[in-house]
């Protein structure tokens, strides 16, 4: 995380650290992992925040369903959804672009206009201030 001028909490999450869709059981560890990320979103953040979703060296099995992400953000109490600056996703494949495209009229436009996209870090430098020791290696 980071707090800085004009920003509030800066998360990333790092989906090359997630679970293959393939292990035994995947549906229990998102469920939990679910319950997880809601649970520090709301120990930590007190104010706006800026979510940074790495997608780099991700597989495609690692990625989550949409139904998860939309199960993340309706878990979310309305002071988690209101605090939300920005979901920027990095490194994004055609497949989390076109998923991303396809779920947009299922959204609010509220939050749909929240969802950025960054080719590379050098472009998610220019939209928030992220250090690169804070990126994990193989991103």
């Amino acid at each position: 995380g980071y707090h800085g001028e004009g920003f509030g909490a800066i998360l990333l999450f790092a989906a090359c650290h997630l679970p293959d869709s393939s292990i035994p059981r995947y549906g229990y560890v998102m469920e939990n992992l679910l319950r997880y990320i809601v649970g520090t979103l709301e120990r930590v953040v007190a104010d706006r925040y800026v979510l940074v979703c790495l997608s780099g060296a991700a597989v495609r099995g690692q990625i989550p369903s949409f139904g998860w992400m939309k199960r993340c953000y309706q878990a979310m109490d309305r002071r988690l959804r209101k605090s939300l600056q920005a979901v920027i996703i990095v490194h994004p494949t055609w497949y989390i672009k076109a998923l991303v495209t396809l779920s947009r009229p299922f959204l609010s436009p509220t939050f749909s206009g929240k969802v950025r996209f960054a080719a590379s870090l050098r472009e998610l430098s220019r939209l928030v201030p992220v250090e690169p020791a804070h990126v994990p290696e193989p991103v």
